[in-house]
């Protein structure tokens, strides 16, 4: 396909976003940073035009009032005031009626980030080995054992000493004052045997927590985060002009409408030129595209975040182009054949590795901890200086309560 003109100079919309798209300007002269702006300015080389920078007055992609004008580069290139707008731009139905649209050069996947978490107390790991669920079930198994055993297996004894009998066969005590009979022998071979088998799983899972403990249950997909939301356990931010909200709104999954609806009742937004790092400090979760987390966090082992594991969608990113633009299809031309060349995704892979080198050389040495301490065990010490204290009690007031107050 022959071409015969394109303009010597093109006015360009664009916001700054540090490793996707820099401007300085050297010696009277335009140099773009990040890998957005190596993309445009070989495009500027291919096609052989001088490049006019115009950014964005609010620093954002573009969204539609309700007068239905746009603001953000969008608004620019609407107005004409810029022939084309980059900053990856999702294309979407609604912003194609404001401009047109290059070709994909880019899949979106838009997902959510949070702070990776820490480790859980150990302090609490005695709790940890069964779920809270397994917890009340063992719990009321022993209850019911407990009343069972009083009226079959146990003679003339109490509910509380049947209690202790079944309580001290957990921890492997013996059982005295049974009733001897075959069928009573399977019954309290039956419990015997979950009696061993029980303690035996936990005592194994509780030291794996101790020497390896799990870190803190975080939101792991959409559906997750939007019941921590809801519960009032997290925010879920969005990108200010970005087209997530409406993504949530017209998703068919009530969860995702549900978590769109709080995030604009409490119109909990952020933009790329705040130190995304301190919004995470806080029970955060934000909304954006893989690629973004890439370019501001790094890649593991060398970040604090934690990604998704699902996706709000997968959307495609195009250069937006004015309706009256002369030469789009040019324009679609050179950047196809950068796109299968492979040179959009080495700009952005170098670009997304420079900030996982920045974070590396950020580690500071540590030094490494011992995999179990005597401060973890603390609780348990507690605990059994407590019972001692307890035994001696009862051992004083056995000695020194006169026998005529014991009942006989």
């Amino acid at each position: 396909m022959k071409f015969f003109h394109f303009p010597s100079k093109i006015k360009v919309a664009t916001f700054e976003i540090p490793r996707s798209m820099t401007v300085q300007i050297i010696n009277n002269r335009t140099v773009l940073g990040g890998g957005e702006g190596e993309m445009l300015q070989c495009l500027a080389n291919k096609l052989n035009f001088e490049i006019e920078i115009f950014l964005s007055p609010n620093g954002q992609f573009g969204s539609r009032h309700s007068n239905g004008t746009w603001d953000g580069v969008i608004g620019l290139v609407e107005s004409g005031e810029a022939d084309i707008g980059m900053q990856s731009l999702s294309i979407s139905e609604e912003r194609m009626k404001a401009v047109d649209f290059s070709i994909p050069y880019f899949a979106h996947q838009k997902a959510f980030t949070v702070k990776e978490p820490g480790l859980m107390p150990k302090i609490t790991a005695f709790t940890y080995p069964f779920t809270m669920n397994v917890w009340i079930l063992y719990l009321l198994m022993v209850l019911a054992v407990t009343v069972l055993f009083q009226r079959i297996i146990f003679r003339k004894i109490t509910l509380l000493g049947s209690f202790l009998w079944v309580l001290g066969s957990i921890v492997s005590q013996p059982m005295g004052n049974i009733r001897d009979t075959p069928w009573r022998r399977v019954l309290l071979g039956f419990w015997l045997t979950i009696a061993v088998t029980m303690p035996f799983f936990y005592k194994t899972s509780f030291l794996s927590f101790l020497t390896m403990p799990e870190k803190e249950p975080v939101p792991r997909t959409f559906e997750e985060l939007s019941r921590a939301v809801l519960s009032g356990k997290y925010k879920c931010l969005t990108l200010k002009g970005s087209i997530d909200k409406q993504l949530l709104r017209e998703s068919k999954n009530e969860y995702m409408v549900k978590l769109g609806e709080i995030i604009e009742k409490n119109d909990w937004e952020f933009s790329y030129g705040e130190s995304i790092q301190d919004l995470l400090d806080d029970p955060v979760a934000l909304i954006t595209t893989r690629g973004a987390m890439r370019l501001f966090f790094g890649s593991p082992p060398y970040i604090n975040v934690r990604e998704s594991d699902d996706n709000l969608g997968i959307l495609y990113a195009g250069i937006a182009v004015n309706k009256e633009f002369c030469c789009r299809e040019r324009l679609n031309d050179v950047l196809h054949r950068l796109n299968n060349g492979g040179f959009i995704n080495k700009w952005l892979n170098d670009n997304a590795f420079a900030g996982t080198l920045k974070k590396r050389l950020e580690v500071k040495y540590e030094e490494p901890e011992l995999p179990l301490k005597l401060q973890d065990l603390k609780l348990a010490f507690f605990t059994l200086f407590s019972g001692y204290a307890l035994a001696f009690l009862a051992f004083l007031a056995e000695l020194l309560i006169p026998k005529r107050f014991v009942p006989q």
